[in-house]
C-alpha cells in the first residue's frame, strides 16, 4: 500500500526487542498493550489461575485485544506469585497496569524507585482518587464526562454511547507516551511513568468541538454555515453520506443539485465557516433529501465522485470487510482463536516501509517458567538525566496537512513536548473558520506560511525538513506528488526522515483518490449504524476517525523515531483514516461465514448493552446509568432494588437476550421508576455498586471551567487577545521526570516565519528578500 520507494526492510517490527508486562483488566488496558504486541513488543499477559477470558460479551474484544500475547497464569496475593512477577518486571522494559487490577507488592511508586529502567503505563477509569466507587465500565465515564448529553439519538434523554471510543482513545494515548518514554530512555536510561485514563480518552475525541472563553465563542450550530455534511435516503433505501468540506466542495454540490443559483459559494478556502442566510438554510433543509430521494444510491454515489465531492455508502456491521478497498488495503485479518474460533479482526492500522510485523496470532498459554527472558541490564545512556525538559524535547515535526486529524495528531506531539512547525498555504488552514476546532489542533503549534507552488517557497521548505526529525500530512495521494512533498522527494532531502502520511483511504487501490472526510468514513465501516440501536436508521457517534487518526498518526511518528533510534533509518509510515475508523470497530468481529460477534448490541431505545449495563429512568425524570461487571455485584444489586435474581450461575445468563435477561431488565426498569435518582445512586454507592447520574447537558463549559480539571492540566486556560482568557482541553497524559507541557493558543498565520527561518539558517536579509519575492508571509 505504501508509495515509498521498495527497498529491503530492516529486520523485525518497531518495538523489536521490547518486553512487556501486561497486568492490565478491562478493554483499554488489554488494547494498549495489544497495540505493543502488534507492532512487536514481546508481552507477557499475567493472570490469576482462574481467570478466563468470560463468555460474558468480551470473548471478542479479548481475542482481538489479547493477540500475538504470551499468557501466564499465577496468583499475585501470594508470596510466591510476587517473587515471579517482580522477576518478570526486573528483565521487562514496561508494564501495563489498569486501577482494577493492582500491582500490591511491590506498588508502582516502589517500582519505579526499584526498577528506574522500567516504563510503568498506567491506564484508569477516570484518572482520579476515585475510580472504585465509579466502577470500571466505559459507559460510566461518557455519563460523567457528558458524551451521553451529547450524542445525537432518537429520542429525548441522555443516549447511550454505543461505540467504545473513550477506550481506544485511551489506549492509543497509553501507547503514544509510552512509545516517547521509550525513546527517551535511550536518550539518559530511565524509564518513566506515563499516566492516562478513559475519561481522558474520551476527552481525545470530545476536545475537538469542546471550547469555552471569558468572552463567549459564538454557538456551533449545525447546518447552519456553507458546510453539508449528513446522510441521506436513496430511491432505492440505501443511505448515504456527503460532505462538502473540501475546498471548493460546497460550490460544487450546489452545482451538482442546481441549487447554485439560490445558494451561492463564497468562494473563500475557509467556507466551512461562512454562515448561510435563513432562507438559504431552509432550503438546503427541505431540498436535499428531497433531491436525494429520487434516484438510487449508486447513481448518486459515482455523481458525487465524478463531481470530486466526498460521498460513501453508510453500511451495516462489518460489511465494509468486504470492500475493495479494505480488502486491498490487507485491513483485516483472520485469527484461529482457541475459544471463539476462527474470526475475521480489524487489523493494525500502521504500516511501515522499513520495518515488518508481527504475526496476528492468538493469545497462547505457556508456563511462567518457559518466558526465556534473559536479566535486563540497565539502558546504556548517551546524556544525565535532565528532568527539566519536556518528553520529546528535541524532536522538531514539520506538519503539512489539512483540517482536523493531520493537524491534530501533531498537536499530541506537541503536547508531548515536540515543536511542531505548522505550513499553512497564504490562505490558511481551511479550519480557520471554525475557532474551536482549529484551537483544538493547533494549539501550542508554529506556523510559517509558505508558497510551495515557487521554487524558492520549496527551496525554504526543503531546508526546513532538512532540520526536521519528522514530517506529517493528510493530503491525497496526488497533490502531494504534485506539490512535490511525497516521500520520495522530502526523504532525498533528509533520508533520516521519518515520513507520517494519513491519506483517507489510503495511498493505492481503487479509492486512493477520493475524498475523505470525517464523520463519514464512521459511517461507511458500521460506526453509524452500531450507535443508532437496533433496527434505527443510522446516526453517527460523538467520536469519529478525525480525533482517532490523529491520535493513530502521533503513534506512528514515534514508533518511526524509535525505530530510527534503534536501527539507525528513517522511513515512510502510512495510517489510513479508514483504519482509524475501523479501529473504533475492532471490539467487533466476524466468523468467515459473515456472522458478525459482538456488534449490534446497542437496544432500539439507545438506553444500554443489557440489563446491567444501561440507562434507567427514576421517578423525578432523572436517569442513572447503571454498570454491573460481575454476577457479585448483580447480586447486591437486585438486594439494593428488592427484586429478585434469577437462579443464575453465569453472567451470560443475566446479559444476553433471553428470558432472564428481559425479566430482569424488567424489574429494575420498575424498580427505579419508584425511586429518585440521587436516592438510587446513594444506595448503589453504599453497596459498592457502579453507577453515576450523567451530566444532563453539553459540559464543555462547565468541565473546562472546574478548578479542578485546570488544576489537573486536563482544562487548559490562557491568555486570548479579544476573549478575555480561553479555555480547551489540555494534558491527555501524565509523565514522571520531565517538565510539563508548555500551553499556547493556536498560532496566526505566519506568526512564526521570521523566527523559525532563522533558526534554519537564513539571515534577516534574507528572510525579507523571501517576503519581498512572495516565496513566505509572516
Amino acid at each position: 500500500m505504501s508509495t515509498a520507494p521498495q527497498r529491503p526492510a530492516v529486520a523485525g517490527p518497531p518495538l523489536a526487542g521490547i518486553r512487556v508486562v501486561d497486568l492490565s483488566r478491562g478493554m483499554a488496558g488489554p488494547r494498549a498493550a495489544g497495540l505493543l504486541a502488534d507492532y512487536g513488543a514481546d508481552v507477557v499477559r499475567v493472570e490469576p489461575l482462574d481467570g478466563a477470558t468470560d463468555a460474558d460479551g468480551l470473548a471478542v474484544p479479548y481475542s482481538v485485544f489479547n493477540r500475538g500475547k504470551r499468557r501466564v497464569r499465577f496468583e499475585l496475593d501470594t508470596a510466591e506469585g510476587r517473587a515471579r512477577l517482580l522477576e518478570l518486571l526486573t528483565n521487562a522494559d514496561v508494564v501495563v497496569r489498569t486501577s482494577t487490577y493492582d500491582i500490591e507488592d511491590p506498588t508502582c511508586a516502589q517500582l519505579h524507585t526499584r526498577l528506574p529502567h522500567l516504563v510503568v503505563c498506567s491506564i484508569e477509569m477516570f484518572g482520579f482518587g476515585d475510580d472504585e466507587a465509579m466502577g470500571c465500565q466505559e459507559s460510566l465515564v461518557h455519563a460523567y464526562v457528558g458524551t451521553m448529553a451529547e450524542q445525537p439519538g432518537l429520542r429525548d434523554g441522555p443516549i447511550y454511547q454505543g461505540l467504545p471510543f473513550a477506550s481506544a482513545g485511551a489506549a492509543y494515548l497509553a501507547v503514544i507516551a509510552t512509545v516517547a518514554a521509550l525513546h527517551r530512555r535511550l536518550r539518559d536510561g530511565l524509564g518513566r511513568q506515563v499516566e492516562t485514563s478513559v475519561l481522558d480518552g474520551a476527552l481525545a475525541s470530545l476536545s475537538m468541538l469542546w471550547g469555552d472563553a471569558d468572552v463567549p465563542m459564538p454557538p456551533r450550530v449545525p447546518g447552519s454555515k456553507r458546510l453539508v455534511s449528513r446522510n441521506f435516503a436513496c430511491s432505492d433505501g440505501a443511505i448515504i453520506g456527503v460532505h462538502s468540506g473540501a475546498v471548493g466542495g460546497f460550490a460544487r454540490l450546489m452545482d451538482l443539485l442546481g441549487l447554485s443559483n439560490f445558494v451561492a459559494s463564497s468562494g473563500s478556502v475557509t467556507e466551512m465557516g461562512v454562515p448561510l442566510q435563513p432562507e438559504e438554510r431552509h432550503l438546503l433543509d427541505t431540498r436535499l433529501p428531497e433531491i436525494f430521494a429520487t434516484e438510487p444510491s449508486d447513481v448518486w454515489l459515482k455523481r458525487l465522485t465524478d463531481a470530486d465531492i466526498c460521498a460513501v455508502r453508510v453500511n451495516r456491521d462489518l460489511d465494509v470487510f468486504d470492500d475493495p478497498q479494505v480488502a486491498h488495503l490487507g485491513s483485516v485479518v483472520t485469527v484461529d482463536d482457541p475459544d471463539i474460533g476462527v474470526v475475521q479482526q480489524v487489523g493494525p492500522g500502521l504500516r511501515f516501509s522499513e520495518a515488518t510485523m508481527n504475526p496476528m496470532v492468538a493469545v497462547v498459554d505457556v508456563a511462567v517458567d518457559d518466558i526465556d527472558w534473559q536479566p535486563r541490564q540497565s539502558p546504556v545512556a548517551g546524556e544525565p538525566v535532565d528532568t527539566s525538559q519536556e518528553l520529546l524535547a528535541g524532536v522538531r515535526v514539520v506538519d503539512l496537512g489539512a483540517f482536523y486529524a493531520g493537524p491534530y495528531g501533531s498537536r499530541l506531539l506537541r503536547d508531548l513536548g515536540a515543536d511542531v512547525v505548522r505550513v499553512e498555504t497564504f490562505a490558511g488552514e481551511p479550519n480557520r473558520g471554525q475557532e474551536t476546532i482549529f484551537r483544538s489542533s493547533h494549539a501550542g503549534l508554529r506556523s510559517v506560511a509558505i508558497d510551495l507552488k515557487s521554487a524558492r517557497g520549496m527551496e525554504v521548505l526543503h531546508r526546513l525538513v532538512a532540520h526536521a526529525d519528522a514530517v506529517h500530512h493528510t493530503m491525497r495521494p496526488a497533490a502531494a506528488a504534485r506539490l512535490g512533498v511525497d516521500y520520495a522527494s522530502l526523504s532525498a532531502v533528509n533520508d533520516q526522515l521519518v515520513y507520517s502520511y494519513g491519506p483517507g483511504w489510503g495511498s493505492t487501490g481503487p479509492r486512493a483518490g477520493q475524498q475523505s472526510f470525517a464523520p463519514l468514513v464512521t459511517g461507511f465501516v458500521g460506526g453509524a449504524f452500531e450507535v443508532a440501536g437496533a433496527y434505527n436508521p443510522p446516526v453517527y457517534p460523538s467520536g469519529n476517525e478525525d480525533p482517532a487518526n490523529g491520535m493513530l498518526g502521533a503513534l506512528g511518528v514515534v514508533l518511526g523515531l524509535y525505530h530510527r533510534a534503534t536501527n539507525g533509518c528513517g522511513q515512510y509510515v502510512e495510517h489510513p483514516q479508514i483504519h482509524a475508523a475501523l479501529g473504533l470497530m475492532a471490539h467487533i468481529a466476524r466468523r468467515p461465514d459473515g456472522e458478525v460477534l459482538n456488534g449490534g448490541r446497542l437496544d432500539v431505545l439507545q438506553m444500554g448493552i443489557s440489563p446491567l449495563d444501561r440507562l434507567y429512568q427514576t421517578a423525578d425524570d432523572e436517569w442513572i446509568c447503571l454498570a454491573v461487571g460481575s454476577l457479585e455485584d448483580a447480586r447486591r444489586l437486585t438486594g439494593v432494588l428488592k427484586i429478585d435474581l434469577p437462579p443464575v450461575t453465569t453472567m451470560t445468563e443475566l446479559i444476553g437476550n433471553s428470558a432472564v435477561g428481559v425479566a430482569l431488565e424488567s424489574a429494575v426498569v420498575a424498580s427505579c421508576a419508584e425511586r429518585r435518582a440521587s436516592d438510587v445512586i446513594e444506595e448503589l454507592r453504599a453497596a459498592g455498586i457502579p453507577a453515576v447520574i450523567p451530566v444532563a447537558s453539553h459540559n464543555a463549559a462547565a468541565f473546562l471551567s472546574d478548578p479542578i480539571e485546570i488544576r489537573r492540566g486536563r482544562s487548559v486556560e490562557v491568555p486570548h487577545p479579544t476573549r478575555g482568557r480561553v479555555r480547551f482541553v489540555g494534558g491527555l497524559v501524565r509523565c514522571s521526570d520531565v517538565a510539563p507541557p508548555q500551553w499556547r493558543l493556536e498560532p496566526g498565520l505566519g506568526e512564526h516565519t521570521h523566527a523559525v527561518l532563522s533558526e534554519i539558517g537564513y539571515d534577516d536579509a534574507e528572510i525579507e528578500e523571501l517576503r519581498g519575492l512572495e516565496a513566505v508571509r509572516g
